[in-house]
């Protein structure tokens, strides 16, 4: 995936890990392998780097999405996802 690439269902955006940009182990004190996500919403290229950012707390949103979650399936032949009824 690369900036400003279209994300799919299935799709892998990020890795869990514990590393991050420290070179300790464990500065956070956060012992469990996890994800930094962020949305940044970018109407200019000086939003882009700088103090003009913004960035969308996406906490909200992934506790809504995990309580109205449903399970998909993969059909291999249509090479899509389709929910489970």
């Amino acid at each position: 995936m690369a900036e400003g690439d279209k994300v799919s269902a299935g799709d892998v955006i990020g890795y869990l890990g514990m590393t991050g940009y420290s070179t300790k182990e464990n500065v956070n004190n956060i012992n469990v392998p996890h994800l930094h996500f962020g949305i940044q919403l970018i109407f200019d290229e000086s939003q882009k780097d700088g103090v003009n950012q913004i960035w969308i707390d996406v906490y909200q949103i992934i506790e809504f999405l995990q309580k109205y979650k449903s399970e998909v399936y993969y059909d291999k032949e249509l090479k899509e996802y389709f929910r489970k009824e």
